[in-house]
């Protein structure tokens, strides 16, 4: 090798950096697995996976937790109701189904009759119902169809009333999305890639179209929106108040930081020959909702945790931007607000969990709805209903579908997923621990009730800390079997994540990034000397981002835990813009292509810092053949150089999930199988046999 890592970073930025041989950064020998169908990488997979079949014949518990996992996933789930026209649709399972179904019935309380059921679709069932959206009388279905359960959807449509599938169809060459109906039905809006673009970029030139029912080439379809935009914009379109006004989202990057912008357009359809009107140009993270005529604006310009104001769009239209002050920043991050007839329901979270709050329409608060700790899913019902369902679920609650009526005081349930284990035998803490830098971080425990801290429980520990994603108390099946064998399972809210605001994202992003990999570090030190654990009974786990931040952590503390789970993970760091979507995470990243954000990145890019003759823990990298978010060459690059450098004996291994996407397995029994490969190596490792 020409050169070493320490020889390309400056000092303050290469501490992680070891002298030993490294992977070199002007020279990839692992280019090659960036051609996932090649027959040399096909070749090499063989052989991965018979590796890891043979380790994985050797768990005893193996199929034992296969059983219990597909008894855990079989249980029956239903999700919240949506209302269109006098139609109610909803999603349900039921116990021996694979694949969720979608039923519509007449209102609450009708007979329920299947839609689309996806477990017909594929002979193997791994296509599936990525999206769906009725038109405003209920009567048309717009759905979006899955071949692998990755990102690739085409957008098919049927009559509710006959069952009759209709000819309208737009491919999932195009990434297409679904956005709104017309009120009138005659036709929708989506979003998908500019077919006059090149193909190689189809993730890209993201532009708004409207397709009129009956038109037979998609090709057709007008486009209303996007055209001379860059081609990693994003664009999305909502309809409100019966169709009257229009309102598009456009997210674009800053030419000087990258950083993530924010547009709104409106348009008033009542207006002859309007057009798109620009509300607000290039602001940092908004998106608004339209009720009665007036736009409201939840914005985190100016704040840490989102304001809200609002706008009359009438005086918008007649030339005036009046915008007014509706609820100010408060303790809580604003997550969402939604409309229901005179009132807004805003939901906040606040230390971690979801909080409800009911205002006035002139932003007077008028109560909080009573919830215990946890998470608020979605939140369904018209704007003009007097009753609203929302998701409601925790790591001891399943998830609960409420009814809430705005002249009731509490919430009742109206279902509850059925679950297969006592909740109750379980307890939870919520601790907070001082990281490398004194930053004070949450973190979630789950184990059972009467753990004692003898330093030797077997723990998992979970973590995030980027994109601005918040990692919730939420019901969570998969880790169940665990929890069950004395396991703690360990959840750390991150720098980088969404928890607490814009200063708590910033504080994880681009050359901030190194304060996750010490939140993370130092997570995995409280737990050990508060005898929770101690580094031979501890593992770490995370996906996608979070699979690069275990990567990274071992990377950098291969001494910490015994056994290492990473999951879909980005793990070549000067190299992730260059495939699929990778383009958008650059506002967080950073630009490899900036040649000092550069040299940061190669400070911490996992495939980069694997050290010759070190002795690695074990570890398990999971990915899928047709992820099409985050490429699986990272998962193959990885796997080799590991296996390349590791002095200590211990496994490293690969499982591919095959017709997948980012997600895994959709289908219960093969999720089952997944998690029973994933759980049954830190059973083995933690010594849990």
């Amino acid at each position: 090798m020409s050169r070493v890592l320490r020889d390309l970073i400056p000092k303050e930025e290469g501490k992680m950096a070891k002298k030993k041989k490294v992977l070199p950064a002007d020279r990839d020998p692992y280019a090659y697995m960036e051609q996932n169908g090649s027959d040399r990488v096909q070749s090499w997979l063989v052989k991965q996976a018979a590796a890891t079949e043979e380790y994985l014949r050797g768990i005893p518990l193996r199929d034992e937790l296969a059983k219990r996992f597909d008894e855990l996933f079989s249980a029956d789930s239903v999700s919240a109701p949506s209302f269109f026209g006098k139609r109610c649709f909803f999603c349900e399972r039921r116990s021996g189904q694979e694949l969720a179904v979608l039923y519509v019935q007449d209102g609450l309380d009708g007979t329920p009759r299947v839609v689309i059921d996806p477990g017909t679709l594929s002979p193997d069932q791994t296509t599936v119902l990525e999206g769906w959206l009725p038109s405003s009388d209920g009567n048309l279905l717009a759905y979006e169809l899955s071949e692998a359960g990755n990102d690739k959807v085409s957008i098919h449509v049927m009559d509710v009333r006959t069952g009759e599938q209709l000819p309208d169809l737009v491919p999932d060459v195009f990434y297409p999305r679904l956005q709104d109906w017309s009120e009138d039905g005659t036709g929708f809006w989506y979003n998908k890639h500019d077919p006059s673009k090149p193909m190689e970029e189809a993730k890209l030139y993201n532009r708004l179209y409207f397709h009129r029912m009956g038109t037979a080439d998609h090709l057709e379809d007008k486009m209303v929106f996007g055209g001379e935009r860059d081609k990693n914009d994003l664009l999305s379109l909502r309809s409100y108040d019966e169709g009257r006004y229009l309102v598009i989202g456009a997210i674009g990057q800053s030419e000087k930081t990258k950083e993530f912008v924010y547009s709104i357009y409106a348009k008033d359809t009542l207006q002859k020959n309007g057009t798109f009107r620009a509300v607000l140009l290039n602001f940092s993270e908004l998106n608004v909702v339209v009720h009665r005529g007036v736009m409201y604006l939840r914005m985190v310009e100016g704040t840490e945790r989102f304001r809200i104001l609002k706008l009359p769009l009438e005086v918008f239209f007649r030339g005036r931007f009046d915008f007014q002050h509706f609820i100010p920043e408060g303790k809580g991050k604003i997550c969402e607000v939604r409309p229901f007839k005179d009132e807004l329901i805003v939901h906040a979270m606040e230390n971690v969990h979801s909080v409800l709050y009911r205002y006035s329409l002139d932003g007077k608060m008028i109560a909080e709805i009573p919830l215990p700790l946890g998470v608020v899913g979605s939140i369904e019902g018209g704007y003009e209903n007097e009753e609203m369902f929302f998701e409601f679920d925790s790591f001891v609650t399943p998830p609960t579908i409420y009814r809430y009526s705005f002249g009731s005081r509490e919430p009742t349930v109206l279902k509850q997923k059925a679950v297969k284990f006592d909740p109750g035998m379980l307890a939870v803490e919520q601790v907070w621990y001082s990281s490398k830098d004194g930053t004070k971080i949450p973190m979630f425990l789950v184990h059972k009730k009467g753990l004692k801290k003898n330093g030797n429980n077997p723990t998992v520990l979970y973590g995030y800390g980027g994109f601005d994603v918040p990692l919730m108390p939420d019901f969570d099946q998969s880790i169940v079997p665990f929890l069950e064998k004395g396991g703690v399972y360990a959840v750390a809210n991150l720098r980088g994540g969404g928890e607490f605001g814009k200063a708590w994202h910033e504080a994880g992003m681009r050359k901030n990034k190194q304060n996750v990999f010490d939140d993370f570090e130092s997570a995995g030190k409280w737990l050990i000397k508060h005898r929770y654990t101690k580094h031979g009974r501890l593992a770490l786990m995370g996906g996608s981002n979070g699979g690069l931040l275990v990567l990274a952590t071992m990377v950098q503390h291969p001494g910490l835990a015994k056994a290492i789970v990473s999951q879909v993970p980005v793990a070549d760091m000067l190299n992730f813009h260059r495939f699929f979507g990778g383009v958008y995470w650059i506002p967080d990243y950073g630009d490899p292509d900036d040649p000092d954000m550069r040299r940061y990145l190669l400070g911490y890019s996992p495939c980069h810092n694997v050290v010759d003759g070190e002795k690695y823990p074990a570890v398990f990298i999971a990915t899928s053949d047709g992820d099409d978010r985050v490429h699986p060459m990272h998962s193959y690059k990885m796997t080799a150089r590991l296996q390349e450098a590791n002095a200590s004996g211990n496994p490293i291994l690969l499982r591919v999930e095959l017709k997948a996407g980012h997600g895994g397995a959709s289908s219960v029994s093969k999720a089952a199988e997944q998690c029973a490969d994933e759980w049954g190596f830190i059973f083995k490792e933690l010594g849990m046999e």
